[in-house]
């Protein structure tokens, strides 16, 4: 008659240790969702609609604004109309940083004109609205000065 053998069920101090890392690996991953990137609730061109734009974006300089009493924020990017500059998402750095990522720059020709477009985004969890709040772009940093309560 063969034998057969039977592989021997790991005891409970061998999956201890692994049942540990499984869960330090989940709790990585949630982590990491704290930080994910927020992506644009809309897009359009022009200026943020409902506030008035600052005085130094005189002249076609980028500004953020808050919108919905904090509970939102527009960036306004000034570029071509036919290939705008566009955040295309916003990550959460620190409660009072933000660093955006912009759209690749689309191919072929675009007009020499010099416009604004607006991307609004929800504000993030974690994000305080009563501390001024910078936002860092590829090229410059933009400053969303803290709402009063």
């Amino acid at each position: 008659m063969p034998t057969t053998s039977v592989a021997a069920r790991p005891s409970a101090r061998v999956r201890g240790p692994f049942a540990a890392v499984g869960l330090v690996a989940l709790a990585l991953v949630l982590a990491g969702c704290s930080t994910a990137s927020s992506r644009p609730l809309n897009d359009y061109s022009g200026e943020p609609k409902g506030v008035e734009a600052p005085a130094s974006s005189a002249g076609g300089a980028a500004f953020a604004v808050w919108l919905k009493d904090g509970a939102q924020f527009a960036v306004a990017l000034y570029g071509s109309s036919s290939c705008p500059p566009k955040v295309a998402s916003v990550s959460v750095t620190a409660s009072n940083q933000l660093k955006a990522t912009l759209e690749p720059a689309p191919g072929g020709v675009c007009t020499r004109d010099y416009v604004p477009h607006t991307t609004v985004f929800a504000t993030p969890s974690g994000i305080s609205t009563t501390s001024d709040v910078t936002i860092k772009l590829p090229d410059s940093t933009l400053t969303l000065p803290g709402l009063q309560g």
